[in-house]
């Protein structure tokens, strides 16, 4: 049978852990609960930016496409004149030469420029990418491109919202051993959950200190 003083002293031993198990649980829910603000945070962050990639990507696929059938009218147009010229019929080809869109009178007066009858280093026709631009190809280039940086974007910010996440776990650990540090009867034990709880919250608030806010 236990004497008095044995379990004054059992009493004592854990009485001085309870303040320490008291502070580590409060750091432990005040890290978690600022860990999942953080991580509801980047994933917001993550689906905004998606949610602007797939807007950039419709605006590409329409200036292409709308480019595409510029390309396709400008095309017919040039050959057209073309036609016209090799039939003898000036007029009709200065008809399709005054009708051409800035964009591919560029282009034109550019070939012009090299004499393509004459050099045969010239380039075959106006519509070479030196020469000539599908209308809304450079803003479609662009749209892609600030699309492709935003996917990039939007993965490191999941990233990042997983890495607070998985953050709220480990504080979650905190709570468990820190609390059960307190129960324990044996003095070692005692001790070893209670470092235990410390070690996996220094090494957390490590990770939140270290993450991107």
């Amino acid at each position: 049978m236990e004497k008095p003083s044995d379990l004054e002293n059992g009493t004592s031993r854990k009485r001085w852990i309870e303040p320490l198990v008291a502070v580590l649980m409060g750091l432990a829910t005040l890290s978690t609960a600022w860990c999942s603000y953080q991580s509801a945070a980047w994933t917001r962050r993550a689906n905004r930016l998606m949610n602007d990639n797939s807007s950039l990507e419709r605006r590409a696929g329409v200036l292409t496409l709308q480019g595409m059938q510029s390309a396709t009218i400008h095309t017919a147009m040039f050959m057209q004149m073309i036609a016209a010229q090799q039939a003898g019929n000036e007029k009709l080809a200065s008809f399709y030469v005054e009708r051409f869109s800035p964009d591919l009178r560029k282009a034109y007066d550019a070939w012009l420029a090299e004499n393509p009858l004459e050099n045969p280093k010239a380039d075959p026709h106006p519509f070479v990418p030196n020469l000539y631009e599908p209308r809304g190809a450079r803003e479609a280039a662009e749209a892609t491109a600030k699309a492709a940086a935003n996917v990039e974007q939007a993965r490191g910010a999941g990233n990042i919202a997983g890495q607070y996440l998985a953050n709220t776990v480990l504080f979650a650990t905190v709570l468990f051993f820190a609390s059960a540090s307190g129960k324990f009867e044996q003095r070692r034990v005692r001790l070893f959950a209670f470092a235990f709880a410390f070690a996996i919250l220094a090494f957390a608030v490590i990770r939140m200190v270290i993450l991107p806010r």
